[in-house]
């Protein structure tokens, strides 16, 4: 009877080991100022008096340094929206530049899980007014992009969201481990008195 509660037990504690969830690495915060930067630096291009970009002869060629900081989808959108190219030459379009991080203001940056995270940044400025900025970040690749940029105009109420998706099946495990470790600690206690 002994063997078998004791049999039960290991095999108990092998099942858990089997049905442990594995975690994700943690790769930290994205750095989220020196991709600000890098996306400033790759907006404003340098260019002459003709608008002509000085760094970058080809849409091609500046989306291919675009996709070194964010995904494909949005580079395309970047480079589409603010650039043109004309007679094999790269123009910087006059209009506005898209809406960055202000340092100087507050923000929130939210952990969705270990590969996506959450910038929001309420502004105000003269052409859009109340707007709110949000941007996510995604661990691709073994390193930190931008998933997307996203501009709401209009003032925004936080209303709190969802809380993103974390339930594991850790509570059960710590349960079920606290069971077996229980059954042996009966069956080793039952031993010794019918040793004894």
């Amino acid at each position: 009877m002994y063997r078998f509660l004791s049999a039960l037990v290991v095999a108990g504690l092998v099942f858990m080991g089997m049905n442990t969830p594995v975690f994700a690495d943690n790769h930290g915060e994205p750095p989220i100022k020196e991709m600000e930067q890098k996306f400033h630096e790759l907006i404003h291009q340098e260019t002459n008096e003709d608008g002509i970009v000085k760094n970058y002869d080809s849409k091609d060629r500046l989306e291919q340094e675009f996709n070194q900081l964010m995904l494909p989808e949005a580079a395309r959108y970047y480079v589409d929206t603010y650039f043109k190219e004309e007679d094999g030459k790269l123009y910087l379009k006059s209009m506005d530049a898209p809406v960055e991080v202000m340092w100087d203001k507050d923000y929130t940056l939210e952990q969705i899980d270990d590969q996506n995270y959450k910038l929001t940044q309420t502004g105000e400025n003269e052409l859009r007014g109340e707007y709110t900025l949000t941007i996510h970040y995604t661990y691709e690749v073994e390193k930190w992009e931008f998933a997307d940029r996203t501009v709401e105009k209009g003032a925004t109420e936080d209303t709190g969201g969802e809380m993103p998706d974390t339930a594991t099946n850790l509570p059960t495990m710590m349960v079920i481990g606290s069971g077996a470790v229980l059954a042996g600690a009966v069956v080793l206690v039952a031993r010794r008195r019918v040793g004894a």
